[in-house]
């Protein structure tokens, strides 16, 4: 009897190791979730622009006329490519569209100086503003995002360098796929020059671990790595490489975190910073992916208001939606001798009471946001200084 249960019992188990591991399981849910359509249907248009013969195409959702104004997404080709050479160009943007983006790519194979990709923009704010246009009325430019492959990464950080494009002023985040090292970028073969350390903007960096993206175009040690080191501190980094990934793949199988990544720097939605955020930050435990190395930026804070109750202090700030928590440090001198610290572990909370404090007293008080990413803890700057007499 004992062995028929054990032989069974084997059997079970044979049986459940056998089963397909879910995304979940696999630690691939903000992955899996933004490498399918999101809720809208997907249409599109084209358009071409005085001064060169490039076909401009935008995706956009089809009931864009009932939604509130859209983000949009402007993808910078790489090197001999386009979007009507390579299907995948056109399907990932359109599972962009499909997420709410209006996204606009060209038929420039050499975008590295972003002058196309400019023009095209500029026309596309245009046809935003043609009563009767598909799009009327519908872009939101407060939030327009940079993304490119190859040489199309290169496009990015000449894009938005105000010195070079005034249409840099409306540029948030950045994601680049594969950006080649600068000395092949600065060679008569591509001739589009660039510099990591113009970028202001919030930064996704990805590449793979394939032979022609790690050992030829875009190498980890002279390419990827120094770009991470040379943006700003001020703004958020991250850099991460897929493994077994191609030069040619590398956007088509990344995009799911470019999605992502916009969503989370422009919304702060809240699955998408699971990917960016927290012990187990999805770009770092995802196991098909390595090389994972973060920035966060440090940036001021702003206590809004700092109100006296009874032997108590209710402080409440402006809520960062990329904290993974605040800090309140209040003490009854201006040089916090005697300081003591509130942790607030919630960051959807915007407000805290100080309890238990003494009457006859002033409070000094201060606030900062914190963002985990692994066993990283990033801290903002501390907010200036509210006092507050009991």
């Amino acid at each position: 009897m004992k062995k028929k249960i054990v032989l069974i019992f084997l059997a079970v188990l044979m049986v459940v190791s056998a089963l397909p591991i879910t995304a979940s399981a696999a630690g691939k849910e903000v992955f899996d979730h933004y490498s399918k359509n999101g809720k809208y249907a997907v249409s599109t248009l084209t358009y071409k622009v005085k001064g060169n013969d490039f076909t401009y195409k935008v995706w956009y959702p089809k009931n864009i006329k009932k939604l509130s104004k859209r983000p949009v997404l402007l993808y910078c080709n790489g090197t001999g490519s386009d979007y009507e050479k390579n299907n995948g160009t056109s399907e990932f943007l359109s599972i962009a569209a499909s997420h709410g983006y209006v996204c606009l790519c060209n038929t420039d194979q050499n975008t590295g100086l972003g002058t196309s990709m400019d023009a095209g923009f500029t026309k596309l704010m245009k046809i935003n503003k043609k009563k009767g246009s598909k799009i009327y009325n519908k872009l939101d430019l407060k939030k327009v995002v940079l993304a490119g492959h190859s040489q199309g990464a290169t496009c990015t950080i000449s894009m938005s360098d105000p010195e070079k494009y005034e249409n840099a002023k409306y540029y948030k985040a950045i994601f680049m796929a594969s950006l080649p090292s600068q000395a092949l970028e600065n060679s008569p073969i591509q001739n589009c020059p660039y510099d990591p350390d113009t970028v202001k903007l919030p930064t996704l960096l990805v590449g793979g671990t394939g032979g022609t993206d790690a050992n030829i175009i875009a190498p980890f040690e002279s390419s990827l790595f120094p770009a991470f080191q040379a943006i700003k501190r001020n703004t958020d980094i991250y850099l991460a490489r897929m493994k077994g990934v191609e030069h040619a793949d590398s956007c088509e199988k990344t995009f799911p975190y470019m999605i992502a990544w916009f969503d989370y720097q422009l919304y702060g939605k809240e699955l998408a910073g699971k990917a960016f955020k927290g012990k187990r930050a999805e770009l770092k435990t995802n196991p098909e992916w390595t090389d994972f190395y973060v920035k966060v930026r440090s940036k001021s804070f702003k206590i809004k208001k700092a109100k006296a109750l009874n032997k108590a202090i209710k402080v409440s700030w402006k809520k960062d939606k990329k904290a993974s928590g605040y800090e309140i440090k209040y003490a009854t001198n201006e040089y916090f001798e005697n300081k003591k610290t509130v942790k607030i572990a919630n960051p959807a909370k915007a407000s805290a009471t100080i309890k238990k404090l003494k009457s006859g007293k002033t409070y000094y008080i201060r606030v900062r946001s914190y963002t985990k990413v692994g066993k990283k803890k990033f801290v903002s700057k501390w907010s200036k200084l509210k006092t507050v007499e009991l």
